[in-house]
């Protein structure tokens, strides 16, 4: 103990206490709280401590010189020293109590370490180094996940940490969970994610049941969800119930339309396929869509052995894509295959004069 005597007189001192005596005194406080404090009652005054976490570290390392084997005391340093930045010594205690006989020990360890090893990833700049931590994040993630120590009412916050270590069928599963919370059923971008999850998973009940939600609940991309039913019909080989699809929406809009088109050719109805195409060609408005539906309506007819109809429509178009060597070979072709050679060296002619008079 030392003083300051400022104004000289003997008789009155300012005592100032040094940081050795300081910290002996704390030390000496600790040993006592420790001997004489019962150790629950401490551990919750610790656990409780909002401001002073390195002075609650100094309680539990020495209640810890008391009691080596209290596992709890460990999990409580090991948080205190993820809030105090100790985290090698929270990796340690962590570690350690991964192979407690404990489950909810165990549990919460795992759950802590999660929570310290995803802090680490986004400090990692080495790509190497950060493919690997997200890796040990995805094992975490499953032992998580396959015990289920997730809360209920975490399922969404759970969903996005699959999503984020890329654990795609546990996030269908927590997604389903989180979606069957009545402040999320209506949730489009959830919905969304379901539903293409469910159908790479080939969940059919569960893929048409979010599409029909989506046709509901995003009307503005109404379009893009009819065409996505129309798909999974296909997928799932429901011929009648896709074409209907098709068939209700094809008026005024000639997209899907052709895709209507696209939908008679593979079902080998190659007569309605040409008529389709023949209807787009000719409300068409730009050469290259007519040069496609041109092509696709000849195509057709000549799937459906229709060779009469095939040589006149061409002789009634040719001239429409003469200036187009692509066009010209495929007409010329079609010619040849149907032994028209007269009509094959016709065109031939002209093609001739065309390029003769360039």
């Amino acid at each position: 103990m030392s003083y300051v005597n400022n104004d000289k007189k003997p008789q009155e001192h300012n005592y100032v206490i040094t940081y050795k005596e300081l910290l002996f005194t704390v030390f000496i406080f600790i040993v006592i709280l420790v001997a004489l404090y019962p150790k629950d009652l401490l551990k919750q005054q610790i656990v409780s401590e909002k401001a002073n976490y390195d002075l609650s570290m100094l309680y539990l390392k020495n209640l810890l010189k008391h009691h080596p084997d209290d596992e709890s005391l460990m999990l409580i340093l090991a948080t205190q020293s993820l809030k105090t930045g100790n985290k090698d010594l929270a990796i340690r205690l962590l570690e350690l109590l991964f192979e407690s006989k404990s489950e909810k020990i165990r549990q919460k360890a795992i759950m802590l370490s999660y929570e310290l090893e995803k802090e680490k990833y986004f400090y990692i700049k080495n790509q190497k180094r950060k493919k690997e931590q997200l890796r040990k994040l995805k094992r975490l993630f499953l032992k998580i996940y396959n015990a289920k120590m997730y809360e209920h009412d975490d399922t969404k916050k759970w969903y996005e940490e699959a999503v984020f270590v890329g654990a795609k069928y546990p996030a269908y599963v927590l997604l389903k969970k989180t979606l069957q919370k009545q402040e999320n059923k209506h949730n489009v971008t959830l919905l969304k994610e379901a539903f293409f999850l469910s159908a790479e998973f080939s969940k059919e009940n569960d893929a048409f049941y979010f599409l029909d939600e989506l046709k509901i609940y995003d009307k503005k991309h109404y379009k893009k969800w009819i065409l996505q039913e129309y798909y999974l019909d296909m997928k799932y080989k429901k011929y009648v119930s896709a074409e209907k699809i098709l068939v209700a929406h094809q008026k005024n809009d000639d997209y899907i339309k052709s895709i209507l088109g696209d939908f008679y050719f593979f079902r080998r109805r190659y007569k309605e396929a040409s008529k389709i195409f023949l209807s787009l060609y000719n409300n068409a408005q730009s050469f290259q869509e007519k040069k496609t539906y041109f092509k696709k309506a000849l195509q057709s007819l000549v799937a459906a052995n229709d060779i009469k109809q095939v040589n006149q429509l061409i002789e009634e178009n040719e001239s429409k894509f003469l200036q187009d060597v692509e066009m010209r070979k495929f007409m010329l072709n079609i010619y040849l295959a149907n032994g028209k050679l007269d009509k094959a060296a016709a065109l031939s002619k002209k093609i001739l004069r065309l390029k003769y008079n360039r």
